[in-house]
């Protein structure tokens, strides 16, 4: 299969779940040009990208970099807009707030919230996005073990914060935004 083949054949199939991925971390209005990034990447680099089952999480590994780069980006905009105010003599209303999440999930989503970051993005692959702890594990650089691990904190941790009792995390589902289960 050539290049051109082989990248409209990676899109077809994985682009959905490329854009859902980005849809989750930075709102639907940013989600197509981060999704557009993602497959930018892929293609430029299209002969690093593995067969079969391993290129949805090599995907997602981009899209979580282009996730981050977004963020550190608005975060300097943030900062340089700020600072611009603040020398500014009159008076400019504070930043829009950002998407406003499904009330029934909001303290779920503030228990998340306060996880570290990295367990957080675990859970959220996992549960979410579907993907295995092996396959979580490899995007990580990290064993099963450490995957696993993460896991069972997190889950003890929500659990506290939630005020419900903990279950067994090899086996609790956690609620997606949608109101279903991952």
């Amino acid at each position: 299969m050539n290049r051109d083949a082989r990248f409209e054949s990676l899109y077809r199939a994985h682009a959905a779940d490329v854009l859902g991925y980005c849809a989750r971390r930075v709102g639907r209005h940013d989600a197509q040009d981060a999704a557009s990034e993602v497959f930018v990447v892929a293609l430029r680099r299209i002969d690093d990208v593995p067969h079969g089952d391993e290129a949805l999480p090599w995907l997602y590994t981009v899209a979580r970099n282009v996730v981050r780069n977004r963020d550190r980006a608005s975060r300097r905009r943030l900062r340089l807009t700020t600072k611009l105010h603040s020398t500014s003599e009159r008076s400019v209303p504070g930043p829009e707030p950002q998407v406003v999440r499904n009330e029934e999930h909001r303290d779920l989503v503030r228990a998340l919230d306060s996880l570290p970051t990295k367990d957080q993005e675990v859970l959220r692959l996992v549960e979410w996005e579907g993907l295995s702890r092996e396959q979580v594990a490899d995007m990580f650089f990290v064993s099963r073990a450490a995957i696993d691990q993460r896991i069972s904190r997190a889950y003890k941790k929500l659990s506290r914060t939630l005020g419900v009792p903990p279950t067994d995390p090899r086996t609790a589902p956690v609620p997606n935004e949608r109101g279903g289960e991952a």
